[in-house]
């Protein structure tokens, strides 16, 4: 799995990709995940990925980042994201990417 986070300069979500990448050690899977900012989410999202997730302090621009990507996108939840809770941040991307053709 591809996962890419949104975030508002992208460097708010190294925590979350850290625990999100030991989570998938833990469990076995090879997830990738990376972190943009809202300027690179266009051209990144192109790269590849599975779906996107994006942080709670970008949320005001959720409509945006919709129209500028074709893959799945949605927002993680604000618990999700303070805690780095990467279970829950792993499944909403299998939730969402489940319906990727």
């Amino acid at each position: 799995m591809k996962i890419l986070l949104v975030c508002a300069g992208g460097l708010s979500s190294s925590i979350v990709m850290k625990k999100v990448r030991k989570y998938g050690e833990e469990i076995g899977e090879d997830i990738v995940i990376e972190a943009v900012g809202v300027a690179d989410c266009e051209e990144e999202a192109q790269k590849g990925y599975d779906c996107v997730l994006t942080a709670p302090q970008v949320r005001n621009r959720f409509k945006e980042l919709q129209k500028m990507v074709s893959i799945p996108i949605e927002a993680m939840a604000p618990q999700d994201y303070a805690i780095g809770n990467a279970k829950n941040i792993v499944a909403l991307a299998k939730k969402i990417s489940a319906g990727k053709a």
